[in-house]
């Protein structure tokens, strides 16, 4: 179907889900390449469980931790880069094209306030979700912004306010989610869904990464199916499976899109080497000690080939695929296969 961008339709997504319990995941993207893989696997997820189904794609604006938009047209700049992001998610859930079975809720992640008003702006109608990161301030400040924010704007996205000030200072003293605190957040500023800090918060030193399903379930038990959960790289298949227990209503998930399909494509490309640079420029890598003693380049060494060359290759054998298989295996531990 088109991009869900009516917020009765998305509230009614969100209950909808809420009822059976099972997370909506939020894949964060910067290219198109990953965008597509991202739909493609949100559809074989539908076909597998007979059924439409729902995921946010998000980006970033002027979030000083990773300008996603800036990042997504080489020209580098957030105009560009949201007008590139917003025709390929149209143009890709648009009716009669190939992911008609996958309910898409653009969401810009981790809005700033005083930067990202006019981005926010320009994409009503486009954007069924909005984050308001007022995670710097101090939690009274927090509240009254995103109060704000929800009266102004409740009818025009989805909002998803932080709880708390996360830590990006790396000293060991990272802040969970009070129950208490999350309880009057939801009551001050009524948004639809909120950020609760769980011991994965992606900002965190990678050795305080630990996820605290007692903690959630705390905040559950006063708040309702509303948490959203930034970071995953720490939960195992298990942890990712038992979110639906914990009130966790929206996952958001984006490094290992990354980082995993880049592996990925190092290692094909490695064991393509001989079919994609010629003799002269192996013999240097060879030389240079990259390629180790047991590598060896000769007159019979094979010649490159166009086909391994293009970026045809690299997306349709590598790049979307591999972004595809997380997507399923995400979407399979929440619980889509199993309506």
């Amino acid at each position: 179907m088109p991009l869900v961008n009516k917020t009765d339709t998305s509230r009614k997504i969100l209950a909808s889900y809420r009822e059976r319990k099972i997370p909506i995941p939020c894949f964060g993207v910067e290219n198109t390449f990953t965008m597509e893989g991202i739909l493609k696997g949100a559809a074989n997820t539908a076909s597998a469980s007979r059924r439409d189904v729902a995921v946010f794609v998000a980006v970033t604006g002027n979030y000083h931790g990773r300008q996603q938009l800036k990042n997504y047209s080489s020209l580098e700049t957030i105009e560009e880069g949201f007008l590139a992001f917003r025709d390929d998610l149209r143009r890709l859930t648009r009716t009669g094209g190939a992911f008609e079975r996958v309910h898409v809720i653009a969401s810009l992640d981790h809005g700033q306030p005083g930067l990202d008003e006019d981005l926010i702006e320009e994409g009503r109608g486009f954007w069924g979700c909005v984050m308001v990161d007022c995670s710097t301030m101090t939690l009274d400040e927090n509240r009254a912004r995103v109060a704000e924010f929800v009266r102004k704007n409740s009818g025009y996205y989805l909002v998803e306010g932080c709880v708390d000030e996360i830590t990006e200072s790396g000293d060991g003293r990272m802040k969970l989610t009070d129950a208490d605190d999350a309880k009057r957040y939801l009551e001050d500023t009524n948004v639809d869904l909120m950020v609760v800090n769980l011991g994965t918060e992606h900002r965190a030193m990678a050795a305080e990464l630990k996820y605290r399903s007692d903690i959630a379930r705390k905040i559950y038990e006063k708040v309702g199916f509303k948490l959203v959960l930034h970071g995953t790289s720490s939960l195992s298949h298990d942890d990712l499976s038992s979110l639906r227990d914990d009130g966790i209503a929206k996952v958001n998930i984006w490094t290992v899109l990354e980082t995993e399909t880049s592996q990925n494509m190092v290692v094909e490309l490695i064991r393509l080497l001989r079919k994609i640079l010629p003799a002269a420029r192996l013999k240097e890598l060879l030389e240079e000690g990259w390629l180790g003693s047991a590598f060896v380049v000769d007159s019979s060494s094979e010649k490159p080939e166009l086909k391994y060359l293009t970026e045809v290759y690299r997306r349709n054998k590598i790049k979307v695929p591999s972004v595809a298989l997380l997507v399923e295996d995400f979407m399979g531990a929440f619980g889509f296969t199993n309506f």
